[in-house]
């Protein structure tokens, strides 16, 4: 069954529950909320579905700023199976949806330190006064990206026209934040966020209560999303016969995914070569190596360590690779490492060429490596509609040149869709 269908069959028995609760249970009547408003519609159906509801003098508040801590329960609802075993600390009313989110990894925002060991942290901190801010347009997106890519696992979109630019879309594109970049094109693309009148996303502007109301429906129903012309979704070829641990990692909870990968549902990284012992397998690849003299490609071997349980899908990446007319040549790779807490530490991620295609922090501007395909001409650079790419996607696994808003990892691959 697939991840679209199970969620529209859970929305209909929502909505079926509530119908059956008598009108005044559902509260789809509020004073400030008219009839001929353009959000009317849109506040009686999140109502019924449990997702929003009024404020406690009766009335919905159209206008009033939507609270971050508001948001995340929104979010948490519409992600369907998402729950958190976590035991709540107090903190405040919406931390239980914030752990939710937070272990979905809605919130998670991946970085490299200068020790080139890849690190995490919540993009919104547990604390009080941080749930209580206004969300912002930027984090909005942020949010509703990872839901899309992480909970729903829909296919990534790209722009029709490989000349076309996403600065005649957004007309304040060229000075939108970097690190939310690849965020606000991924939901513009999907059609479930739209500018201003004037095309521009102000991203710094705050999120009203009817306009998170809008939001939330185009991420839960296709139908209402808004269809772009000028973009197309991404389809790569799945091999039906061959059942990965990247694909299997989307239908599991997290401790039945912290189980298979570390013998403990409580654990969450290993912290080295000794704490992973009888979990690492070090496998041959057949790689293509190029003579940069004479610019001719031979056929070699490689050896990675990977976590057992991606073995078999690695060794068929790698064969898609090498048997791809492109030839793809592979100066350098790495797979399992402890510096990290993350996919790398998991045995779970693969650097390709890691000097040819760096990893870049929006934010700090700092770099890893020399240059990418955006900016040089190395036959190592891998580009996104490469063999590489694709035969990575025909397996589960995500590419971190697709970008995490906050950075973009052209080196990177891990069974996580979204390349993290």
């Amino acid at each position: 069954m697939s991840k679209m269908l199970k969620k529209t069959i859970i929305l209909l028995l929502l909505l079926t529950a509530v119908l059956q609760l008598p009108a005044a249970a559902v509260g789809t009547n509020f004073p400030d909320v008219k009839p001929d408003d353009w959000f009317a519609e849109n506040v009686n159906e999140l109502v019924k579905l449990g997702i929003i509801n009024g404020k406690d003098d009766g009335l919905f508040h159209p206008n009033d700023i939507m609270k971050r801590g508001e948001f995340m329960k929104m979010l948490m609802i519409a992600g369907e199976h998402l729950y958190s075993t976590t035991p709540s600390k107090g903190i405040h009313w919406a931390e239980n949806y914030w752990n939710a989110l937070n272990e979905a990894g809605v919130l998670e925002v991946v970085e490299t330190n200068s020790n080139n060991a890849q690190v995490s942290y919540p993009l919104i901190p547990l604390k009080f006064a941080e749930l209580e801010k206004p969300v912002t347009r930027y984090e909005m997106a942020y949010m509703i990206n990872r839901v899309v890519y992480l909970v729903y696992y829909e296919n990534q979109m790209e722009l029709a026209d490989t000349k076309d630019s996403f600065a005649n879309h957004i007309a304040d594109y060229d000075s939108m934040n970097p690190a939310y970049r690849g965020s606000v094109e991924q939901v513009y693309m999907k059609g479930i966020l739209t500018g201003y009148e004037d095309t521009s996303f102000r991203g710094d502007n705050q999120l009203t209560r009817a306009e998170a109301t809008t939001v939330i429906l185009r991420l839960l129903y296709g139908s209402r999303r808004q269809k772009q012309n000028w973009v197309t979704e991404k389809e790569y070829e799945v091999d039906p016969t061959f059942t990965s641990f990247a694909f299997q990692y989307r239908t599991l909870t997290n401790a039945q995914r912290r189980q298979m990968l570390f013998g403990n549902p409580n654990k969450t990284y290993f912290t080295s070569a000794t704490d992973a012992k009888g979990y690492m397998v070090t496998i041959s690849i057949p790689i293509w190596k190029l003579n940069e003299s004479t610019g001719q490609k031979y056929s070699s071997s490689a050896y990675i360590t990977v976590h057992k349980l991606v073995e078999k899908e690695v060794k068929a990446i790698f064969n898609e690779i090498y048997n791809s007319p492109e030839r793809f040549p592979i100066k350098s790779i790495g797979g399992a490492r402890y510096t990290d807490t993350l996919r790398h530490s998991w045995g779970c991620a693969i650097d390709i060429n890691p000097n040819e295609n760096y990893y870049i922090n929006y934010r700090t501007g700092a770099t890893v490596g020399s240059f990418c395909y955006k900016n040089g001409s190395s036959p190592y650079c891998i580009t996104p509609n490469s063999s590489v790419v694709k035969a990575f996607a025909k397996y589960g696994w995500g590419w971190g040149g697709q970008g995490w808003s906050t950075a973009a990892d052209y080196m990177h691959f891990s069974i996580l869709a979204s390349g993290g």
